[in-house]
């Protein structure tokens, strides 16, 4: 047991080598801890770098979502605003093609009513009753079958080639700059909207009509101020023959064939200004022209041409042959021999040849019971039955019958009683100083 406790001394070179392999794994747990440290900042990084990239992703897919979804949104805008922009463009349309209806409508009852003042013009040019330069001018108005323009626009024709398209508001993005507008930049803008072109067009046509149809209604006004002084001119003169014009018949016969049913217009005043004057000119235009073919049938011309001194009044006088008080049935005109006696109105001759003391004699018939006569002539140019028109020559100035010298005497006579020829020269010279 003693022997074996002296071995013990041989633990050193144990320990010496137990020390040597300390030492080694000394180095080993470095290089252990080394790689360790190595292998936990790998992990590190790469655990840091995998949560990185997923949370890089994470981001970079809400961003993408997000710019989807504002894609989306963006893509839902402008479908709605497109939507939006045909329902207007059809509803713009259908206000277009409503006011293009009503503007035709307009002009074609614009049409009908400058017919009508073409119609009333021609009558008075063709009556004589107001002068060419005082009608109005057939510029003023539209001629029938003609359109209206305003500006390229007609009424007739459509007026668009396509349909009006509004011009787009710039509608912003949502999502995209923060919500910022932005605008359409893909072609050249018109500079004036096709929308508002029309519009213009048809605001223009509009006027152009409003004023044809005030130029018509000028013009009817014009005319009926002209009538009314006409009748009232006429009025006047006939005043002068003592005859009651309401109860002096025109004559109905119209010359150049004309003729069909009678389809009177109808107008109702509270339509409007225009039917308004022309319903109340129209019964002062007929009596005007009644009144004017009544006076064109009454002896109003001078005899003879020119200026002829007066040798013996209408009236009682004193007789050239007997010095005794006697009736003149007529009025004397004193003139050279030879010198033309004319008709003083349209009418039919009755008397022509010698008639005792009225020598060679003319008697022509006219309307209402008036006769003229025509005496002491040297010569007789139209026959029994003949008619005249007013200036046709009947005759030649003589002494023949019962006279004293050359001289014309003229008788009027209503329902063969003798009346004053003067009365129906005066108003002849008020109608002929009133250039009627």
């Amino acid at each position: 047991m003693h022997h074996q406790s002296q071995t013990a001394p041989a633990l050193p070179t144990v320990g010496l080598v137990s020390h040597k392999t300390y030492t080694v794994r000394r180095s080993t747990m470095l290089a252990g801890l080394a790689w360790l440290a190595l292998s936990t900042a790998c992990s590190g990084a790469a655990g840091w770098y995998i949560l990185s990239s997923d949370d890089l992703a994470a981001r970079m897919i809400a961003r993408e979502t997000s710019r989807q979804y504002a894609y989306e949104d963006r893509i839902s805008a402008l479908r709605a605003d497109i939507d939006r922009y045909a329902s207007r463009a059809l509803l713009d349309q259908d206000g277009v093609e409503s006011r293009v209806d009503e503007l035709a409508s307009r002009q074609a009852e614009l049409e009908s009513r400058q017919s009508l003042v073409a119609a009333l013009t021609d009558t008075l040019q063709s009556s004589g009753l107001i002068p060419a330069a005082k009608l109005p001018l057939r510029s003023q108005v539209i001629k029938p079958g003609e359109p209206i323009r305003a500006s390229g626009v007609t009424s007739f024709a459509p007026i668009l080639p396509g349909k009006p398209m509004p011009a787009p508001d710039t509608p912003s993005l949502r999502g995209a700059d923060g919500g910022a507008a932005g605008g359409w930049q893909s072609g050249e803008t018109p500079a004036e909207p096709p929308a508002k072109r029309v519009d213009a067009a048809l605001t223009r046509l509009d006027g152009a009509i409003a004023r044809t149809s005030e130029a018509q209604i000028s013009a009817l006004r014009d005319m009926d101020e002209s009538v009314a002084a006409a009748q009232k001119r006429l009025r006047s003169a006939l005043a002068e023959t003592g005859l009651d014009a309401e109860r002096l018949a025109a004559p109905t016969a119209a010359t150049g064939g004309m003729g069909g049913p009678f389809v009177p217009v109808k107008l109702d005043p509270s339509e409007g200004p225009f039917a308004a004057t022309l319903n109340a000119l129209q019964p002062r235009l007929a009596a005007v022209l009644r009144l004017r073919g009544v006076i064109e049938q009454l002896p109003l011309a001078r005899p003879m041409a020119g200026d002829h001194d007066f040798t013996s009044n209408y009236g009682y006088r004193t007789d050239p042959f007997t010095r005794g008080l006697a009736m003149h049935t007529g009025i004397d005109f004193r003139a050279e021999t030879g010198s033309s006696i004319m008709a003083t109105a349209p009418g039919k001759v009755v008397i022509a040849e010698y008639n005792g003391g009225y020598g060679n004699m003319v008697e022509v018939e006219h309307a209402n019971g008036l006769t003229t006569r025509y005496a002491h002539m040297s010569a007789i140019s139209v026959s029994t039955g003949q008619m005249v028109k007013a200036g046709t020559v009947v005759g030649r100035v003589g002494t023949t019958g019962r006279s004293t010298g050359p001289h014309l005497h003229y008788e009027t006579r209503i329902n063969d009683e003798p009346v004053d020829p003067t009365r129906f020269l005066r108003a002849g010279g008020k109608l002929l100083a009133n250039a009627l």
